[in-house]
């Protein structure tokens, strides 16, 4: 319970800093990118791939017309696989303005954390987004599975997301090595952080990095203190 505890805690810290001044503005720029990136994927694919689909005449209109919904419906399910990880991009992109301004609002004592260069986030983003797009892509027959699917699209981008945030929560002030250690050591707090990220769309990345940054902070402290 106190894994549970300490995750929903920081989770809803991480809630109340998206809907305050203090990530407000970072969140209104990450709903605003996000949803772009994903309608204008959807339309594009309206718009460009969907008209591929040929006409014919007779009984052949019936199976063009079924091909036409299909695809109608293979569009929106591309664009509920795209959304996560467009938010994980944006997370890698933002992580570290957002990580740092609720350090400097909640824990002004401690040295700052290390930020990386912008070309750093940008590469960051692309590592955790690319591997999930490839995960959600490849388990698209899930998504036709009642139950199945929900659990399975939400187990795994809770992991993902869950994963990574606390990454690059941590290493803004330990080494990797130690990073990946302390997200061991309390793997089912970081996965309900991840999960209840992966429920939430768009401002996912935010979230994560409020709720992320007081996770490693109480669980650094803790280790500090059992040491």
């Amino acid at each position: 319970m106190g894994g549970l505890g300490a995750a929903l805690g920081a989770v809803s810290g991480g809630v109340s800093d998206v809907f305050s001044r203090r990530l407000g503005g970072l969140a209104l720029l990450c709903v605003l990118v996000a949803f772009t990136i994903t309608i204008g994927a959807a339309w594009a694919a309206f718009r460009y791939l969907l008209p591929l689909i040929p006409e014919g005449e007779g009984w052949w209109v019936w199976v063009f017309n079924a091909a036409e919904v299909l695809g109608g419906a293979g569009v929106l399910i591309l664009s509920i696989v795209l959304a996560p990880a467009v938010s994980m991009f944006l997370g890698g992109v933002l992580f570290d303005v957002a990580a740092g301004r609720i350090e400097k609002a909640l824990y002004p004592n401690d040295p700052p954390g290390r930020m990386m260069a912008p070309h750093e986030g940008v590469l960051n983003g692309l590592r955790i987004a690319l591997p999930a797009l490839a995960l959600n892509l490849v388990s698209l027959p899930l998504l036709f599975v009642p139950v199945v699917n929900l659990v399975w699209f939400l187990g795994l981008n809770g992991f993902l997301m869950g994963r990574e945030y606390a990454s690059l929560a941590a290493v803004r002030s330990m080494k990797w090595q130690d990073a990946r250690a302390l997200r061991a050591r309390a793997p089912f707090a970081v996965f309900v952080v991840g999960l209840v990220c992966s429920i939430v769309p768009f401002v996912a990345p935010l979230i994560g990095a409020g709720a992320m940054t007081r996770l490693v902070k109480a669980l650094s402290s803790t280790n500090t203190a059992r040491a």
